[in-house]
């Protein structure tokens, strides 16, 4: 229907039908376009921006479900590098040790995982610092397990072609440690309790009652059984391989020299010969005619819990 105008003759006192012409009729029908284009544009911005469309609420989730996963494996990256820490201590400072093979340098545990340009691909991703800092860390990570993995297959040759050498090392305490009273002197620089200056302390102070029993902490032999100034009566033990042990201000020697000892087998008994200022065993360990803690080596025979304390103190006294 087409709409129907009247004008009010103040004359007549009437209304009038008013005719438009062909100018006005376009007039009215553009405006009443252009009215409904504004509305309905009005209307359809306004959806856009105040509701998000099927497809849009879609993506949010699988955004915000992407920031957890990935905040998620970031967390989880952080706990297995701990694990692998630690497994990477135990590998250079009791496992090659044993076998006297060289720790690994960080500069191969920890190599580079490229140039600056390796992620930059990435960093068009929502969230891209943790994107990135996520795959940094998993890259890192794999790399390393990777060098691990190949120490663990040069150790496991060792085993296979040297099993004498696990039986000459020297790893347990030369005393028990049910007999054994703590660590009186730690390996390092201390103060001379006789001399009064700094010196490097070569080996570890065991203390324990007099004539508590010395054993021998690997195979080997007898390489001298005899007075040795400040240590006392010492014996020397030559296990091969590198490693030998010295066991200073003992009281009685029951080995001489050249004979074979076992792991485990009396060598001689606490005592305080030579600058000792009370009864207890100086041990040394010798690799490569360089001097090492001893504690170090104190790894069979007793708990983790008990080799993690006497390291400690072979360190901090």
């Amino acid at each position: 229907m087409s709409t129907i105008f009247y004008k009010y003759n103040p004359q007549t006192l009437s209304y009038e039908r008013v005719y438009l012409s062909v100018k006005q009729r376009i007039w009215v029908v553009f405006r009443h376009l252009l009215i409904g284009i504004v509305i309905g544009g009005s209307l359809f911005a306004i959806t856009m921006y105040a509701f998000d469309s099927p497809h849009e609420q879609q993506l949010k989730k699988e955004k915000k479900l992407l920031l957890t996963q990935y905040q998620i494996l970031s967390k989880r990256i952080d706990a297995n590098e701990k694990v692998l820490e630690e497994l990477q201590k135990k590998d250079d400072n009791l496992y090659r040790a044993l076998f006297n093979a060289e720790p690994i340098p960080m500069s191969i545990r920890r190599p580079g995982v490229g140039g600056s340009n390796r992620y930059e691909h990435l960093l068009t991703m929502p969230n891209s610092d943790l994107v990135i800092s996520t795959t940094a860390k998993l890259d890192m990570m794999t790399k390393e397990m990777y060098v691990q993995s190949n120490s663990y297959d040069e150790l496991s040759g060792l085993i296979k072609t040297k099993e004498e050498r696990i039986k000459n090392v020297p790893c347990i305490m030369p005393l028990s440690i049910k007999q054994m009273k703590g660590i009186s002197s730690g390996f390092g620089m201390r103060i001379h309790p006789i001399f009064g200056d700094l010196r490097a302390h070569t080996g570890v102070d065991l203390n324990a009652e007099p004539g508590t029993p010395i054993y021998a902490t690997g195979n080997g032999v007898v390489e001298s059984a005899q007075w040795d100034g400040g240590y006392g009566n010492m014996v020397v033990i030559d296990h091969g391989f590198g490693f030998k042990t010295r066991y200073g201000h003992c009281r009685e020697l029951k080995v001489r020299v050249g004979q074979k000892v076992v792991r485990g087998q009396e060598i001689a008994t606490v005592g305080s010969t030579g600058t000792a200022t009370g009864p207890h065993v100086h041990y040394e360990v010798l690799v490569k005619g360089q001097f090492d803690n001893p504690a170090k080596y104190f790894f069979m025979g007793i708990s983790p819990e008990e080799y993690a304390q006497l390291l400690f103190d072979s360190e901090n006294r």
